[in-house]
């Protein structure tokens, strides 16, 4: 009896144990439109779809499941995006190649307008189980705040 009890306490302590983790579900479009609201960007910003954010971010698509993203005239540097992948394996991967795509800008704006190297500098690249969130705005630390409230709830 004390056999049947013990296992009947493991296993239920097993089954509460994972009903408490709680695993992340964001939905691109809508996380992006959230922060556009709550940020401040100085630029007018335009709508990107997967292929478009794929093609200018530099991110390989096989490796994205959806991604909806914001980027800026060019006269800033000034862009958002959040990418959800088929892993955290993958969403490493993104997040490397958006960490080359914030090196190339840097470069680039150095010449270009100098001036914005500093949003560059301090951007925001941050990830989460399958998701990874790259913003340049007016105001990185408000982003980097807002964006740790819905990666790390």
């Amino acid at each position: 009896m004390k056999r049947y009890q013990r296992a009947l306490c493991v296993g239920l302590t097993v089954f509460l144990l994972a009903a408490c983790g709680k695993t992340l579900e964001l939905n691109p479009k809508e996380t992006v439109d959230q922060l556009q609201k709550d940020l401040t960007f100085t630029d007018e910003m335009a709508e990107l779809d997967k292929d478009n954010a794929c093609r200018i971010y530099g991110v390989d698509e096989t490796l994205v499941d959806d991604c909806a993203g914001l980027r800026g005239s060019g006269a800033t540097a000034e862009n958002l995006s959040v990418w959800k992948a088929d892993s955290a394996d993958d969403a490493e991967e993104i997040k490397a190649q958006l960490q080359s795509f914030l090196e190339s800008w840097t470069e680039g704006y150095a010449d270009y307008k100098p001036e914005e190297v500093p949003k560059l500098e301090s951007a925001v690249l941050s990830s989460a189980e399958n998701y990874v969130i790259l913003c340049v705005s007016a105001d990185n630390d408000t982003a980097e705040t807002l964006i740790n409230g819905i990666l790390h709830p």
